[in-house]
């Protein structure tokens, strides 16, 4: 790899190899506003335990260039005078001679080379005013070349050819500052370009390569709505978001990245995408008949795909329910207030549990799942399809977990939902309603009372839950907005204060705030008396939002259970 940068003083190349030495951080807080490709300093060091290291620099001040060899960190003799020119080369060679186990995991070299040009072929689309060029060692000619002066669009085309660069539509997000979104601008493909050779969207936060499944779901499935079945587009966003709300050290690999109001910054880009399509639909290209009639008239002999492997749904294809007006006709007030990071170490350690717990099968499942219907709303059980099979779900379970995680995530940044009655919700009245149906010995009512006062002020801050009044009598001005158009049932709301008032351990931080979220939870999960409004509620609030949030928990395996699959119900029918 070689560069025409600024070079590497002589004085600093003992140590260049040794961790820690191109940290980009100063001070703790420097983890707060990371704006740089790396941080921890600790990429050549790890390279050099793994190869033969060789670094040759030349500074614009200096008379000639150094060259230094470096071995598991540190640099082996003294660094020799070479002929050079301004910048750095580094010299990578024998990777991984010493982990043999490793190198024999490694892939062949056309492989490498190939994913070598990817990922080189992406930054040059994306990084202006730098030249870019890679050549296989032993050839003369460079299997890419980039120039430094070149358009985004031109470089498109050096990189993915110009059936894709004259198809392509400059995309610009407008700027917006409550949800932290700096920037967003790129190209993506139009309504006339047809390709089923699939190219991995190209998406850079803040100057970083990243693969964002979320993002990367709702595009497709927006342009699936306006190309033939089975084509893809070419997308390239370049996003700038504040530093501040964004966490780069969330994946070994640095490919994927967390950030404060995720799903707005995706919404208003997806809205952005629809509108600039939606504008072009009027006139579009299409596929000549001649493909159509030669699929046709194929002969049968050339259909390789059994029947019982084929999938009978599409997760990500529109469904017609997508296209029917659910507009609401009540309006909600909002109120916009700035997302506040959260670092009680109980709720990061909670966070953290719950990673632990995560089984990346079930979390698979759930995420490319498509919802097939309501089952028994009295049992609650639904059904959802996944690849060839169909499953039986107990909804209420699955959507206890999901609201808890909702809660985790969204702790001390909840919406409000404001409750308006003609006579004031008292909290003395819901658990009377309770202590009347109660025979074993509880305790008092003023003293749940008392206790519920005194949190008020933390229940407000952490879960938007707002009690007004007094002590005596307090009266419920607010809850949570958990999952945005999902209202819990009324009827659930006296158990709930009494199992906080009763159950909740307010001795403890991490007990406390993990036992009110799980109060919360229960309050959302759908109740049996909602059988009549379930169907709706299932499938255009708690499954999406379960599709898109969910981070399934080895126990909710208990909570699905395969009824069918494609292939067994093959064999069934061959036998009739």
């Amino acid at each position: 790899m070689t560069d025409n940068g600024v070079g590497i003083y002589k004085e600093d190349l003992p140590i260049l190899c040794e961790r820690f030495t191109t940290s980009k951080l100063s001070t703790f807080e420097d983890l707060n506003s990371i704006g740089t490709y790396g941080f921890r300093g600790e990429a050549l060091a790890s390279i050099s335990h793994i190869s033969r290291l060789t670094v040759t620099t030349k500074t614009k001040d200096s008379a000639c260039a150094y060259r230094a060899i470096y071995q598991e960190g540190r640099m082996v003799g003294e660094p020799k005078p070479v002929a050079g020119k301004d910048g750095t080369q580094i010299l990578i060679e024998d990777l991984f001679y010493n982990v043999p186990s490793r190198l024999r995991s490694l892939k062949g070299g056309n492989e490498q080379l190939s994913k070598i040009l990817d990922v080189v072929a992406r930054y040059a689309i994306n990084t202006d005013g730098v030249a870019f060029s890679v050549k296989k060692a032993g050839d003369t000619l460079n299997l890419l070349a980039v120039r430094a002066n070149n358009s985004t669009k031109d470089k498109v085309r050096t990189v993915f050819g110009s059936a894709v660069a004259s198809e392509l539509l400059p995309i610009a997000v407008e700027k917006s500052e409550e949800i932290g979104l700096l920037s967003c601008e790129g190209q993506i493909t139009n309504t006339s370009y047809y390709s089923k050779k699939s190219v991995s969207p190209i998406f850079f936060i803040n100057g970083r390569l990243v693969s964002c499944d979320p993002l990367k779901r709702m595009i497709t499935q927006l342009y699936s709505s306006f190309l033939p079945k089975g084509h893809k587009p070419f997308v390239y966003l370049r996003i700038d978001i504040k530093r501040e709300n964004l966490d780069v050290n969330v994946h070994p690999t640095k490919r994927e990245v967390r950030f404060l109001f995720e799903d707005e910054i995706f919404q208003v880009i997806f809205q952005s995408i629809q509108a600039k399509l939606g504008s072009l639909d009027h006139s579009r290209k299409f596929v000549t008949t001649q493909s159509v009639l030669k699929h046709q008239y194929a002969p049968q002999e050339e259909i390789t795909k059994k029947p019982q492997t084929l999938l009978r749904t599409d997760d990500l294809q529109s469904k017609i329910t997508a296209f029917i007006n659910t507009t609401n006709t009540e309006s909600f007030g909002t109120i916009v207030k700035d997302r506040v990071t959260v670092k009680l170490s109980s709720i990061l350690e909670l966070r953290q549990q719950l990673e632990n717990k995560v089984s990346e099968d079930l979390t698979n499942m759930f995420a490319k799942h498509t919802y097939v219907g309501l089952v028994d709303p009295n049992r609650r059980l639904c059904c959802i399809q996944y690849d060839v099979k169909l499953f039986l779900v107990d909804y209420a379970s699955i959507s206890y977990e999901l609201i808890y995680q909702i809660g985790l995530s969204d702790f001390n940044n909840f919406g409000t939902l404001y409750l308006e009655s003609e006579k004031p919700i008292t909290i003395r009245e819901l658990l009377e309603i309770v202590y009347e149906s109660i025979d074993t010995s509880v305790p008092p009512i003023d003293d749940v009372l008392e206790a519920l006062f005194e949190m008020k002020d933390m229940l407000l801050e952490y879960f938007s839950i707002e009690l007004q009044g007094t002590e005596k009598d307090p009266i419920l001005r607010s809850l949570p907005i958990v999952i945005k158009g999902y209202t819990p049932s009324i009827g659930k709301l006296p158990l709930f204060w009494y199992r906080l008032g009763t159950k909740v351990d307010w001795s403890s931080e991490k007990e406390c705030l993990d036992g009110i979220l799980r109060q919360i939870a229960l309050l959302y999960v759908p109740e049996v008396s909602e059988a009549e409004g379930i169907e709706k509620i299932l499938e255009d609030l708690i499954f999406p939002t379960i599709k898109s949030r969910l981070l399934a928990v080895d126990s909710l395996s208990k909570s699905v259970v395969e009824i069918a699959n494609l292939p067994g119900l093959y064999k069934v029918f061959e036998r009739c």
